[in-house]
């Protein structure tokens, strides 16, 4: 009798123990950045501590995180690629990276002279996207859910090898920059010179181009204010340039509960990482003065002529968003309209047709 009460006793356990027990869920991630990369960075920072704080809550579910980062599954830009076919399940993808599948998340990138203010801006996209269904249809169409637009350029500036005497003195400059940002200096009589981040320093140094188009945290973590010392405080303003998002088959699969998890862990990631960019590009920007770059502002004046002469990018991204299937033309009024409304510093109207 009492090895039967033992063996009754052993069931009981084993049964409540199985009747308790967490389901684990495991995760790939995948970014061809390194944990330096402050949305890498932040990603094990705040995402990661916040979907496993919620699923704690109820002990139902556990998320078994395994970290692809810096080329361990994918070299940058091959991030959207690896989550579509199930190499990772999630991750940061570059949406600027990617015009002809993402176009219309270059929506920032095609509205210089806008906002610096990329929590804003982030937040803006993400219910750009919760209203048009063809801005969800993308990630779709790439076998994704996207959990987060994200933002961590706070600030395009110009950084010149020589010195600055007004917009003319950049005639006949070539500067290095990346994607729609090369069209932000045509007007002025300089050429934008395709190149990448870990470039510019070398391009500048060895004469391939006089300056560069840059933001501040990356200027100062290169070190391309010694290159190029003279910073010209032009306030091209911030991007989005990334999402978080997810594999489709990953996502159908889980629960509802982890599934708000990672809804409300995205959203707290986000607006943390676009307020440590901003709190981080204050500081890159008084280190490098510190540090013997010259800060020269450009006058609002100066500003908004120089918005006002460019050519209309913002009417050339609606019209080929429009003809990837998205209402280019609604998407792009409604986000200078709540840029507006947040009062931000809009020095040209980009809806106006």
């Amino acid at each position: 009798m009492k090895y039967a009460a033992i063996c009754a006793a052993s069931a009981l356990a084993l049964y409540g123990s199985a009747a308790v027990a967490q389901e684990t869920i495991r995760l790939t991630t995948v970014s061809g950045y390194p944990t330096t990369a402050a949305w890498v960075g932040k990603f094990e920072e705040i995402f990661v501590p916040e979907v496993d704080k919620r699923l704690a809550e109820t002990g139902n579910y556990e998320i078994d995180w395994t970290y692809g980062w810096g080329g361990a599954i994918v070299a940058p830009k091959g991030e959207l690629e690896a989550i579509e076919s199930g190499l990772a399940d999630i991750g940061v993808v570059q949406t600027v990276f990617h015009p002809d599948r993402l176009r219309v998340y270059d929506i920032a990138y095609s509205t210089p002279f806008v906002s610096t203010d990329i929590d804003l801006i982030s937040a803006t996209v993400n219910d750009l996207a919760e209203k048009y269904p063809a801005m969800q249809q993308v990630w779709e169409d790439n076998n994704q859910h996207m959990l987060t637009v994200l933002a961590a350029v706070d600030n395009y500036q110009i950084f010149l090898k020589g010195d600055y005497a007004g917009p003319e003195s950049l005639s006949g400059l070539k500067l290095g920059g990346a994607g729609m940002n090369l069209r932000y200096v045509e007007n002025v009589g300089a050429t934008g010179v395709s190149s990448t981040l870990a470039d510019f320093y070398n391009g500048i140094a060895t004469g391939i181009f006089d300056g560069t188009m840059v933001w501040a945290t990356a200027a100062e973590d290169f070190k391309i204010y010694e290159a190029a010392p003279t910073i010209v405080e032009i306030d091209f303003g911030g991007v989005n340039s990334m999402a978080l998002s997810i594999n489709q088959q990953a996502w159908d699969g889980m629960p509802d509960e982890v599934r708000t998890a990672l809804n409300e862990a995205a959203e707290v990631y986000r607006k943390g990482l676009a307020r440590y960019s901003m709190d981080e590009a204050a500081k890159a920007m008084e280190n490098m003065v510190a540090n013997g770059a010259t800060l020269v502002e450009v006058s609002d004046e100066d500003r908004k002529v120089w918005a006002d002469g460019m050519a209309n990018i913002a009417g050339e991204w609606a019209g080929e968003v429009s003809a990837m299937g998205a209402p280019g033309q609604e998407i792009l009024t409604d986000y200078i309209a709540a840029m507006r409304a947040a009062d931000q510093p809009v020095m040209r109207d980009w809806s106006a047709q």
